[in-house]
């Protein structure tokens, strides 16, 4: 919560800490010594982020209208038939031009 409070907008973690004035003496000084006295406020705002938290994909794949978005054709339920996944380490991926050609081979 300190970073999210203290960094600039997309700054790393690892460029904000080295911006530290005090590097990580000071950063230990504000978290583990409380030496600003904001420890509490940031452990609370954190539990706020905590129990308000959502998982964006998960609310996606619920909700049959959200789901409809990632359809091939936005009013069809038919496949996108250029569209060819290969297995790959127990997971799908898009075949490569070359993997759809032998795959169209066979069939």
């Amino acid at each position: 919560m300190f970073y999210i409070k203290t960094a600039d907008k997309l700054q790393r973690t690892s460029k904000w800490r080295e911006s530290l004035e005090g590097g990580l003496d000071y950063l230990k000084q504000v978290i583990i010594d409380d030496s600003l006295g904001i420890v509490e406020e940031l452990e609370d705002q954190m539990q706020l982020l905590v129990d308000s938290y959502v998982c964006e994909w998960k609310a996606t794949i619920t909700d049959k209208e959200k789901l409809k978005r990632f359809r091939h054709f936005v009013n069809s339920e038919l496949a996108d038939d250029n569209v060819v996944f290969v297995t790959e380490r127990e997971q799908i991926r898009p075949a490569t031009e070359t993997e759809k050609q032998v795959l169209e081979a066979i069939v």
